[in-house]
């Protein structure tokens, strides 16, 4: 299993903003940057669109596309599975980014307008061991499916993922302590933005590829 695919977290598009001549203050760096991971991982859009000018319902349909994205991307429509079990996943991959455990701390100055924001992360550790859980459970119930159908084999698989993971899910656990910094910066034009790279490592910290 591959995080980039069936496991990709949802983050939403870092909009860039124009503060003006004068540029950001270390509070609105640090509310930005908030804002951006709060839209990207819980759904929470109020102090997003008032950062970038959007409205509620622009946000919530990119956080619903970029569902869809990971439905597509991860392959589920070859697989053959039930209507139900593809929107059990759809559900899933929602509740399992809200798990992203984070703390934004206060922004410091870098130079050149820019801010360093360093972001408390917990990495999500549910699911340690989950492939041998998943083929354990599989190989249990293996003897009442026709192996040599391979629609039903993938939604025996599948089915039992879908138990293990969203139990781990409703009682999440949590590694260690670290810590990612991001910044906040403006381009030539003064328009503030966060590197999409910086969001690719808090999603890498939050979500660790190895812990499923």
């Amino acid at each position: 299993m591959k995080k980039r695919g069936l496991l990709a977290v949802l983050l939403i598009a870092v909009m860039a903003l124009l503060c003006g001549c004068g540029g950001m203050s270390a509070e609105d760096a640090q509310s930005y940057a908030k804002s951006i991971m709060d839209a990207s991982y819980k759904g929470e859009f109020d102090k997003y669109v008032e950062w970038t000018k959007s409205s509620k319902e622009e946000a919530q349909k990119l956080y619903e596309s970029n569902v869809d994205t990971t439905m597509q991307e991860a392959g589920f429509s070859q697989l053959g599975l039930s209507e139900e079990l593809n929107a059990n996943y759809r559900q899933l991959f929602l509740d399992m980014i809200k798990q992203a455990n984070y703390e934004v701390g206060e922004a410091k100055e870098a130079g050149d307008k820019a801010y360093t924001v360093d972001v408390t992360v917990k990495p999500f550790t549910g699911f340690d061991g989950l492939q041998a859980e998943v083929e354990a459970a599989t190989m249990a119930e293996v003897e009442n499916i026709d192996v040599n159908d391979q629609n039903a084999v993938n939604e025996l698989v599948f089915q039992k993922m879908y138990e293990i993971m969203a139990a781990k899910i409703a009682s999440p656990t949590y590694g260690d302590p670290t810590t990612v910094t991001i910044t906040v910066k403006p381009d030539s034009d003064g328009v503030y933005f966060i590197d999409q790279t910086d969001m690719t490592a808090l999603d890498d910290a939050l979500f660790p590829s190895d812990a499923f």
